[in-house]
């Protein structure tokens, strides 16, 4: 009898050692978490060595450099790339941190390329430069933007009219996003987009031109074009502004918000209360469900 407990025991054991080797193997790596403070440590010691330099010949001859994370995933496992667009100050040809020295998406503790967030949202993060070879380059062209009138064009209501033809900063990142998005472990139907103010300008104008590219996307603090609704309107959008923003007036974003809800679009508009421009950025970087919202969203085929 004592020895048939003793089997039933054994059997009950070597279950729970198999469940439990079952439960590694999906998750891949073991259970851990770093704190606020380890992962804010993480990043300072890691960001420039994760986020690795390079640089892209676009077939506008514009050399274009940019940043590329790239994740630690097994060889036939799919998963996002999202592109991050910097503000104007942070254009030129150096690649320098300045590009993400701020930006909440890779320095806050909720970093997107940080152990934490990589375990549980894997994803490859491409960060191009800007140039700044005029004074009116950006990532956004429109009516009126030239080098001796780098402003004209951009309306008090926030809108501007987008030009025929891209900024070359602009058309530069779109073939160098056709070019990353080679990559075998790139799941094409999930590719998002995050910019903030001359980003956010980019944000919209990416979309636009290119509207069966992204999956989502997240403009913080930029000037639009209304006139593109019947062209983005499939696509998700997270949008922030701050509502006492100097720079870049918060009409344009609640327009789109309006124009695009109307159009029954996948639409989440975050307006933060005497927030101005850089301080929405913090703020929006800071929302816990941003990245998950964004990796729920793919593209319509």
């Amino acid at each position: 009898m004592k020895e048939n407990q003793f089997l039933f025991f054994l059997v009950l054991v070597l279950l729970g050692c198999s469940t439990s080797n079952k439960k590694w193997t999906q998750t891949q790596n073991p259970p851990h978490s770093l704190s606020s403070q380890e992962t804010l440590d993480w990043v300072e010691k890691n960001i420039d060595k994760v986020l690795v330099k390079n640089e892209f010949k676009a077939p506008n001859g514009l050399v274009m450099p940019y940043r590329l994370f790239s994740p630690e995933i097994t060889k036939n496992v799919k998963v996002p790339l999202v592109v991050f667009l910097h503000g104007r100050g942070d254009r030129g040809i150096d690649n320098d941190r300045r590009v993400y020295k701020n930006v909440g998406l890779f320095m806050n503790e909720l970093s997107l390329v940080a152990p934490n967030m990589q375990h549980q949202y894997p994803c490859y993060v491409l960060v191009p430069q800007c140039s700044d070879k005029t004074v009116n380059e950006e990532w956004a062209k429109w009516v009126g933007n030239s080098p001796d009138t780098p402003f004209k064009g951009l309306g008090k209501d926030g809108s501007y009219s987008m030009s025929d033809e891209p900024s070359e900063s602009g058309a530069a990142a779109l073939a160098l996003i056709e070019k990353i998005i080679q990559i075998p472990n790139i799941d094409r139907n999930r590719i998002y987009l995050i910019g903030l103010s001359m980003g956010g300008f980019g944000t919209w104008e990416f979309t636009a031109r290119r509207p069966g590219l992204f999956a989502g996307a997240v403009p913080m603090a930029g000037f639009s074009d209304p006139t593109q609704i019947e062209k983005i309107k499939h696509i998700p959008f997270w949008i922030f502004h701050g509502d006492t923003d100097k720079s870049n007036p918060v009409e344009g974003s609640r327009t789109m918000y309006q124009l695009l809800k109307k159009a029954g679009a996948d639409i989440k508009y975050t307006e933060y209360e005497g927030a101005g421009h850089g301080e929405s950025f913090r703020m929006a970087f800071a929302e816990q469900e941003l990245i998950s919202w964004m990796f729920s969203k793919r593209k319509q085929k």
